[in-house]
């Protein structure tokens, strides 16, 4: 069955691939609104025939409708290639990612056709450059998704966040609603991996789809759609503000503390 699964998976994630890209190429040569569109409804196609279950709760989805101008800096923790086709399929917005993820096969590509962002974390005197071109982005409505630790976790634990790319939600604008001066909203999310296969996770299992080391992600990516489904709690927190702490490493240590703990409690709750 479990052959017949993987087989049956990985044929519909071509056929729509197949059909995305002609459009995707299309939206991203006349710089049309479907450029950030398409992939949204692509990820809950490549979801929903895959197997991925989401809980969001009631507060999470309120957060996702309140609009105001300009574009949210999300940020989240990160685990596996899955945190991608999740969080796209709920947020219209571009992804940022370190430039390797350019150079791998097919994911990379993907990401491109996907208008990711890639900048090149190894380099600290790059980040203000970097900063400010997510500053530009942000300001012009673009909603952008960032995983501060700069890599994966086992998914039971965070890694300390990168406080440097919070620079870029130190930036003010006119609300268009209220009129009122106003800094980039940064919203944490936190994504707590519970089952798979209908079968509580543990510590082992969630290792089995986390992106971690030099696994290739094409073998884990295999493994998954041969392995059944996987039930991921999403909470996106209160959006907040640097000017609400002062400075981007309080703004950071605030979400790596905030994520944390609502993935501890959230596995914690799940284990009883």
């Amino acid at each position: 069955m479990k052959i017949i699964s993987f087989i049956l998976s990985l044929s519909i994630i071509i056929i729509l691939v197949l059909g995305i890209l002609p459009i995707q190429f299309i939206s991203n040569i006349f710089n049309l609104k479907l450029r950030y569109i398409a992939p949204f409804n692509f990820f809950k196609l490549i979801n929903f025939f895959i197997g991925i279950n989401i809980i969001l709760d009631k507060e999470s989805l309120d957060y996702l409708k309140n609009k105001n101008g300009v574009g949210n800096l999300y940020v989240s923790n990160h685990v596996s290639w899955i945190d991608i086709l999740t969080i796209g399929s709920l947020i219209k917005s571009r992804f940022i990612a370190k430039k390797e993820v350019k150079a791998m096969p097919i994911f990379g590509f993907l990401a491109t056709l996907n208008n990711t962002y890639y900048i090149d974390n190894t380099k600290a005197n790059k980040s203000l450059g970097y900063s400010n071109e997510i500053q530009k982005k942000l300001l012009n409505g673009q909603n952008l998704i960032l995983f501060p630790e700069g890599t994966t976790s086992d998914g039971s634990s965070v890694r300390t966040f990168k406080s440097s790319f919070f620079e870029s939600a130190n930036s003010k604008y006119i609300c268009p609603i209220s009129g009122v001066e106003k800094y980039i909203r940064v919203h944490p999310i936190t994504l707590s991996y519970l089952s798979k296969d209908g079968l509580p996770m543990g510590i082992a299992m969630r290792r089995e789809i986390a992106w971690i080391g030099e696994h290739p992600v094409i073998n884990i990516m295999l493994n998954f759609l041969a392995s059944g489904n996987v039930t991921i709690r999403i909470k996106i927190h209160k959006p907040v503000t640097i000017e609400e702490f002062g400075d981007r490493k309080k703004l950071s240590a605030y979400c790596e503390d905030t994520i944390l703990a609502n993935l501890t409690d959230t596995l914690h709750s799940s284990a009883l």
